[in-house]
């Protein structure tokens, strides 16, 4: 199993990097970082500040995007191409495909990241004169941010197609950020309408976990242990979807 696990995400991982597109994403990513500087100079306000607060920004959005247009295709791919069918003959089982799979793709997220990671660091040493070893907190929870998103996006690919999967990965995105809205509402509720805000607020990744732009800006502290939490909540929601997505792809007929 193991042999397979690695095989499987070491291919994917080469056919992500091979993807045009994320070379777009990784160009445009470092046009808005450096164009950061150029809006600094128009805007009130400290230009550091504004430059750390869009670049992360920057980081976060891109990884987003290069998670959901790279995997909520990844099974689709496969069905297409029919190499699906080459692999699941061997004795490899569906929840190895799937993990491999999401493990690829990390590994991609991992090396696009950090090359902006690199590239934003180097524009806020330059802006600030020294190295921000602030950031590295940030930059961290933007990739387990990702890497929720990536969990979702492989869910929905095993049902449906690349399209509303898109369009289901984004609305998890967006919702995600304002989910802290219905545990406010579900206060406001009674009955069975709260417990429905509830329910849905729990479903919903609270994505404003890995958000720490403003502490960063303004140079606060993080509470401690705040990573060591966000890690297990990224890695218990991520493994969550894993395994729905495991069982939904069982039960999915691939003839």
């Amino acid at each position: 199993m193991k042999d397979a696990l690695v095989a499987i995400a070491t291919h994917t991982f080469k056919e992500a990097v091979r993807d045009r597109i994320l070379v777009l994403f990784v160009v445009f990513a470092v046009l808005l970082m450096g164009f950061s500087t150029v809006l600094s100079w128009l805007t009130v306000g400290s230009e550091l500040k504004i430059v750390t607060d869009i670049g992360l920004a920057a980081l976060a959005f891109f990884g987003v995007l290069v998670a959901i247009f790279i995997g909520i295709t990844l099974v689709h791919k496969e069905v297409e191409k029919r190499t699906i069918y080459a692999i699941l003959a061997k004795p490899v089982p569906r929840w190895v495909f799937l993990f491999g799979k999401y493990l690829g793709l990390m590994l991609t997220l991992a090396v696009v990241l950090g090359l902006m990671a690199i590239f934003y660091l180097a524009l806020v040493t330059w802006k600030g004169g020294t190295f921000p070893a602030h950031l590295l907190p940030a930059i961290w929870l933007t990739y387990l941010e990702v890497s929720v998103i990536t969990s979702v996006a492989i869910l929905f690919s095993c049902f449906t197609t690349p399209m509303l999967a898109a369009v289901f990965t984004l609305g998890t995105f967006i919702l995600g950020h304002l989910s802290w809205g219905l545990r406010e509402l579900s206060a406001e509720l009674t009955g069975a309408a709260s417990w429905l805000a509830i329910g849905i607020y729990y479903l919903l990744p609270d994505l404003e976990t890995f958000n720490v732009r403003p502490q960063v800006v303004h140079d606060l502290a993080l509470p401690r242990g705040y990573l060591l939490e966000s890690f297990i909540y990224a890695a218990a929601y991520t493994i969550g979807m894993l395994l729905l997505a495991v069982i939904l792809f069982r039960r999915r007929d691939l003839k």
